[in-house]
């Protein structure tokens, strides 16, 4: 679901051994074994010199703050970071490490092109061969469509063909993929689609004669030495598997889940490492898998800059070449890999952020210390008792009338925001145009409106790159609202929750939060600004909260960060004489500005 070479990135997963220590705790097993274990596990790290400690310290830092999951870092050659955060398995105190395993969400599809390649080498396919030469009755429409089409998202074919675990079968999948009605001439232009993927991985099976992921195995991940990526095939109860989470919510994993069927396979949901990531970067950079000639052709960007399973950018650090993935159950992935600078980054993530994947809030920040640069940290955090978190609990009005609500969450607080009065308080740097914010909101939620009924011309109107966009952007938003129809029924209404500052690329920005209220459910949409123009559009996992986590730093003050905008926010609660909470002190720059508690609230 990515519109453009920005948008798609929006939805582009220490200690295995104390995780068996817990288990042999509780079933009785004698300590020592699974202490040697646990430093066994924590060996296997990698945390090197002044950066990759400073890289260590910022994801350390944010881990009380929402992040989970793991990072590999590598530049010149050689891991400077290698090493998980926060928890895998949240029921059993199961941390994040080195070795934890994670999916790769759409970073499958870079595998699928690498597979075709090999059978090119193999001269058992060209990628100029048609796709009529591998699927019985082809329409009409689609006889022009090539490999090349497939591989680089320009066949004009559909995008989903149905829910990743729904039942679905390899040849009613092409069937279905195949009478669809066609987008667009092939080669015409670039639109991201998951289901050509699917068709490449059937390609693969009908001219290789073994299943996808058998063939993928002996061709690609053993000749690399990946022992531990595939969806079915690695001993998984050999490795910690990561469950995923949305909020609260545990997702699972994809080994409890049914067998991964062709709405996925080919596509996403492949499970790897970190250290297995890297050894797949190592061997396509030398000729272990690939001749020179098939990797010339998966990283030539055609359209949208976009070659075979792999985004190749320009950047000001030189050749990237990249790709990302996830899913709304929680997690997400990114491999990105600075050819020209030698920096590779290999991040997982095993829970969501306010309704999206995690990885895109951070990625910039942990590509900045990569090169160099400095990001704002939050500052270390101590324990607090549960019971005294509690005293805090409660809604601190405005004067306004908006909210701010307090809640216990684990070892903090999260603050919400209720109204855009009280998400400019903690979310808007000062010195903004709040009004700018205020605006957004009302232009939001007019040209849904508007879109709802029909008319794209209002959104045409405020969308950036106008000529390249306004098509997309239309049909990314009606096969959204089409694939959830029958959860959420008729849309009845468009609210705009909220505007706050975010993250787009690297580039600070206004994101607007959408919500089409229907009959059963909702949809959720991210608008992201500039100057009042649109520059992006991504979807929301679940019904986001305008929340920032505060930690404790002392008995009475707290300390805020929020992932996106990488921006402390610190605030202290008021006490009276009786040790009654009378209200919170929001500290800026020049002042300190009061807001007291609701009344009758202990």
């Amino acid at each position: 679901m990515r519109e453009n070479v920005s948008e798609r990135k929006m939805i582009r997963f220490i200690l295995w051994s104390c995780t068996f220590l817990m288990f042999l705790i509780f079933s009785t097993i004698p300590f020592a074994k699974s202490e040697t274990a646990c430093q066994s596990s924590k060996k296997k790290e990698i945390v090197k010199g002044e950066l990759g400690k400073k890289i260590d310290q910022y994801l350390t830092r944010i881990t009380p703050f929402g992040f989970s999951g793991a990072l590999l870092v590598a530049k010149k050659g050689e891991i400077i970071l290698n090493k998980g955060y926060g928890m895998a398995i949240r029921s059993t105190r199961s941390f994040n490490t080195s070795e934890t395993v994670f999916s790769t969400g759409s970073i499958t599809k870079q595998f699928t092109a690498a597979g075709i390649m090999k059978l090119e080498m193999q001269g058992k396919l060209n990628t100029s061969d048609l796709i009529a030469k591998f699927f019985k009755d082809v329409p009409e429409d689609k006889k022009q469509i090539t490999l090349h089409h497939l591989l680089t998202h320009t066949s004009g074919v559909i995008n989903y063909t149905g829910m990743d675990y729904e039942e679905a079968h390899r040849d009613e999948t092409a069937k279905k993929v195949l009478e669809a009605p066609l987008l667009f001439k092939p080669g015409e232009r670039f639109e991201y689609s998951n289901a050509v993927y699917s068709l490449l991985a059937a390609i693969i099976e009908k001219v290789s004669g073994k299943a996808y992921e058998t063939f993928l195995n002996e061709n690609l991940f053993k000749p690399a030495g990946m022992q531990f990526t595939g969806y079915r095939m690695p001993e998984w109860d050999k490795k910690v598997v990561a469950h995923w989470y949305v909020g609260e919510k545990d997702n699972g994993i994809p080994p409890d889940k049914p067998y991964p069927y062709w709405n996925l396979l080919g596509n996403g949901g492949i499970l790897s490492t970190t250290q297995d990531m890297y050894k797949w970067h190592l061997a396509l950079m030398g000729d272990t898998i690939l001749s020179a000639e098939a990797m010339k052709k998966i990283v030539t960007p055609f359209l949208n800059d976009y070659g075979y399973g792999w985004d190749v950018l320009k950047t000001k650090r030189g050749t990237l070449i990249q790709h990302d993935g996830g899913s709304m159950l929680g997690n997400s992935a990114e491999i990105r890999r600075y050819i020209n600078a030698g920096v590779v980054t290999i991040l997982f993530c095993n829970q969501s952020f306010e309704g999206r994947a995690l990885f895109g809030p951070i990625r910039d920040k942990i590509e900045t210390l990569a090169f160099g640069g400095d990001v704002e940290i939050p500052p270390s955090v101590i324990t607090m008792d549960a019971k005294r978190l509690q005293t805090f609990e409660g809604a601190y009005i405005l004067s306004s009338g908006d909210c701010l609500e307090v809640k216990r969450k684990g070892g903090g607080l999260s603050i919400k925001a209720i109204g855009q009065d009280a998400v400019n308080m903690l979310f808007v740097p000062e010195k903004t145009d709040f009004s700018n914010y205020n605006e957004l909101g009302k232009l939001s939620r007019t040209i849904f409106e508007a879109a709802l009924k029909g008319n794209y011309k209002p959104f045409a109107d405020v969308l950036f790159n106008k000529e390249r966009r306004q098509e997309r952007v239309r049909e990314f938003i009606e096969t959204r609202i089409q694939m959830h129809q029958k959860r959420t029924g008729e849309i009845r209404k468009v609210l705009a929750l909220g505007t706050l500052p975010s993250d787009f690329n690297g580039e600070e920005v206004a994101m607007t939060i959408v919500r089409l209220k229907g009959e059963r459910g909702s949809i959720f949409f991210g608008l992201y600004w500039r100057d009042r123009m649109n520059i992006g559009i991504g979807p929301m996992m679940s019904s986001p909260e305008f929340s920032i986590s505060f930690m404790p730093m002392s008995d009475t003050e707290f300390a805020g960060y929020h992932l996106g905008i990488a921006r402390n926010v610190s605030l202290s609660f008021s006490l009276d004489d009786k040790g009654v909470v009378e209200g919170l002190n929001v500290h800026k720059q020049d002042r300190d500005l009061f807001i007291h508690k609701e009344k009758n609230q202990s």
